[in-house]
């Protein structure tokens, strides 16, 4: 028997223990969070052991553990999502009719499908205090007084002006509701009353024919429940409006107003409780976004923020972080006279991603294409963690695309040595990343559905436990519903944004920066568990056209824990090249 043959029969036989409790915990990992948790452990013990043995990474896994982790994939496909467990999702959820929660300082964290059309806002947008009606203002002030620890009026009812129908408006209750390891509580705002929704209006017309103009008077008897403040409302006669109610009573066969009303009624509430429990889908909360299509059907999503007139400035997010900047960002940037342009990466947002290309191959066309079409050359270019890859790599390929580049936050082409001392569960991820990355597929998918049955949260609490700092931003209500949107951005369109995002932190982009003949600024933070004075010094000796600035009081999330800081790195490069 040679020695290929043997080879392949011990790969189909040699099943570990470790193996078998990997395959266990990843069954169980489809319902219990904590085997999640063991999951990650042991594929880094699994890891270790196979690393440094000889063969293809094909060759390092029994065929027979593989199909037992390919059934586990089959079964995770199958299954739907039986209930949300996010408190702040469930909130919204729980209603038949618009609802919405904010933060503190009135930032959107989370809405349903009625509440972004009746509120006019959508997730980490603020909320427009002009939807509360003027005579219960002073009551809503005294429960976002009492959000900010200022007050106590924990709970009332307010009338809300709907943003959709320019007549209409509702009661609906405020209150505050607690999370755990929160410094503050967040304000719930949900209906009290059955809403009218278009697609009410819609079924309505269909089943009994009805005209539009009749739709509208029935909608708005069915508010008002009196003939003649309808005909008040509509500028017309009693008349009029008693001639077309009979005409509603004949075509829906209701024998008299009482029997109509309640017909609305169940029509109302059936079709808003199809969209009960519907989560609103992602949407740019600064309601600026573009899309850009090219010639091949790529789809590129961007937005921008600062001075509308201002100098470009190119600003490429990093894997969950960054889409949203704090409050202050838009004052410093418009008065500095800076236009930050934000393309969407591969996958993130409304951005298509073309998987014929490698994750770094992507990434760089994107930017080269929304670059292309907006004219931009010789710009500041500024990524956010892995955002400075793709940066670096066009630049390396088209030298006159930046004239200087801003990276922020720990990335590991710019620190290789850092990779051996990231925690465990990041280390794993991105060694899966690197040598199997179909497997790296299926841990995502898990952590995925375990994201959206328990929420943000449940990713935010693990990505970030090592590092007290993040979990401060994290459990900020203010901070958090920034951070909640960036994540909502990156999972929009599934796992495999996460998973081509873990392998480009391997991306071959070494030469481009020894070859790098623009300015770079590395704003780098210390205390993310990774921070080596040595290590980044060694990078400024590779290239002395690269300024390491470490940034105190910061780990990964510090483009919300220095934003001012950061930002005036940025004005800074700028300033130097206009």
């Amino acid at each position: 028997m040679n020695d290929d043959r043997k080879m392949e029969e011990d790969s189909e036989q040699v099943v570990s223990n470790l193996d078998l409790e990997i395959v266990s915990d990843t069954f169980r990992s489809i319902v219990d969070q904590n085997a999640f948790d063991q999951l990650i452990i042991n594929w880094n013990q699994k890891l270790n052991a196979v690393e440094n043995t000889d063969g293809s990474w094909g060759n390092k896994f029994a065929s027979a553990f593989i199909a037992q982790l390919d059934a586990a994939g089959d079964t995770l496909d199958r299954l739907d999502i039986s209930e949300y467990s996010d408190p702040l999702e469930r909130i919204v959820s729980e209603v038949a009719g618009p609802a919405v929660v904010l933060s503190p300082d009135l930032r959107v964290a989370s809405i349903n499908v009625e509440g972004i059309d009746s509120f006019g806002t959508n997730a980490g947008a603020f909320f427009s205090e002009d939807r509360v009606d003027p005579a219960s203002r002073k009551i809503f002030d005294a429960v976002v007084r009492a959000a900010n620890q200022r007050g106590n009026a924990a709970q009332s009812v307010i009338h809300i002006i709907d943003q959709g129908k320019d007549d209409a408006s509702f009661h609906a209750e405020v209150f505050l509701t607690w999370l755990p390891n929160r410094s503050k509580p967040y304000i719930a705002i949900r209906t009290l009353e059955l809403a009218w929704s278009s697609a009410t209006s819609n079924r309505l017309k269909q089943a009994f024919d009805l005209t539009d103009a009749e739709v509208e008077v029935g909608r708005q008897f069915f508010q008002l429940c009196d003939l003649g403040a309808v005909a008040q409302k509509r500028g017309v006669s009693r008349h009029t409006v008693r001639t077309q109610m009979k005409t509603i009573l004949f075509k829906t066969g209701a024998s008299s107003q009482a029997d109509l009303i309640r017909l609305f009624a169940m029509v109302a509430s059936r079709q808003l409780l199809e969209t009960r429990g519907l989560r609103s889908t992602w949407r740019d909360p600064l309601d600026r976004e573009k899309i850009i299509v090219t010639p091949e059907g790529r789809k590129i999503a961007w937005t921008w923020m600062g001075d509308p007139k201002g100098t470009p400035v190119l600003f490429l997010r990093g894997m969950a972080m960054g889409y949203l900047l704090p409050t202050q960002a838009e004052v410093i940037l418009s008065k500095a006279r800076i236009k930050l342009l934000i393309p969407s990466r591969p996958g993130y947002g409304n951005s298509s991603m073309d998987e014929a290309l490698s994750p770094l191959d992507d990434n760089r066309a994107l930017l080269q294409e929304f670059m292309n079409a907006l004219g931009l050359s010789n710009c500041v270019g500024v990524g956010l963690s892995d955002g400075i890859i793709p940066i670096l790599a066009e630049q390396d390929l088209h030298p006159g695309k930046f004239c200087a580049l801003v990276s922020v936050g720990f990335n590991g082409c710019l620190n290789r040595a850092a990779f051996k001392k990231l925690p465990v569960p990041q280390a794993t991820l991105l060694r899966l990343g690197k040598y199997a990355p179909d497997l790296l597929e299926l841990i995502a998918k898990l952590g995925f559905r375990m994201m959206q049955k328990h929420g943000l949260d449940w990713y935010l609490e693990r990505a970030h436990a090592s590092t007290p700092l993040d979990l401060q931003i994290c459990r900020s209500p203010e901070t958090a519903t920034l951070v909640r949107d960036a994540c909502a951005h990156l999972a929009v369109q599934g796992t495999r944004t996460f998973v081509r995002d873990m392998q480009m932190f391997h991306a071959p982009v070494d030469d481009a920066i020894d070859r790098l003949a623009v300015s770079m600024c590395s704003l780098v933070p210390t205390e993310d568990g990774l921070f080596d004075l040595d290590e980044y010094q060694e990078l400024e000796n590779r290239n002395q056209n690269i300024t390491v600035v470490p940034v105190e009081n910061t780990a990964d999330l510090m483009i919300y824990q220095q934003t001012e800081f950061i930002l005036n790195h940025i004005i800074k490069a700028v300033d130097q090249h206009r």
